[in-house]
């Protein structure tokens, strides 16, 4: 027992006892995991640089296509809403309406087009503070889901980034982000 003792207060020892132990937490993690590479450490699940694919359950046999899908369709509208490209745009010229105006007649403008949430947030806002003056392209979709689209508006001092969302049967504008160039 002594000399298990003295081999133990052996940095060679200690350092065997540290290998040892580390080589069966590795052995009892594998026995455990699941996942076990192949050989060369490629696993067919996975693209290059160990990006993982995605694995169809689908009983239809591989058609050999990678997967690129279309953007969600966006939320459905009353007939005869108007597009979200429109609305961004009335919401946009209501915004750019800041000289001459008072913070609510301002405020008024913009609500027609704007969620009760995006109201609220804009309430005590001062029109003045406002960074451009005029459109020079038009609105264009720059993301879209099920739940939302968004737009942006090229203006003289920047871009105009709006998220709509569907409410009541018709697109409103529920945020609004700016970016300066």
């Amino acid at each position: 027992m002594r000399q298990i003792f003295r081999l133990i207060s052996n940095r060679y020892g200690a350092a065997l006892i540290l290998v040892l132990l580390i080589a069966a937490v590795i052995g009892v993690g594998r026995l455990l995991g699941g996942i076990r590479p192949t050989a060369g450490g490629y696993d067919p699940g996975q693209g290059p640089a160990g990006t993982t694919a995605d694995v169809s359950t689908s009983p239809m046999p591989d058609d050999g296509d990678i997967g690129i899908t279309a953007s969600p369709a966006p939320p459905p509208t009353s007939e005869g809403a108007a597009p979200a490209q429109t609305v961004a745009l009335q919401f946009a010229k209501a915004w750019l309406h800041h000289t001459g105006v008072s913070a609510a007649e301002w405020h008024n403008g913009l609500s027609k087009y704007a969620t009760k949430t995006l109201q609220d947030k804009l309430s005590g806002t001062d029109p003045a503070g406002v960074p451009a003056n005029q459109t020079t392209g038009d609105a264009s979709i720059v993301d879209q889901e099920s739940s939302y689209v968004d737009v942006d508006i090229p203006l003289d001092a920047g871009t105009l980034s709006l998220r709509l969302v569907v409410t009541d049967g018709r697109w409103l504008v529920d945020g609004v982000d700016w970016q300066r160039t």
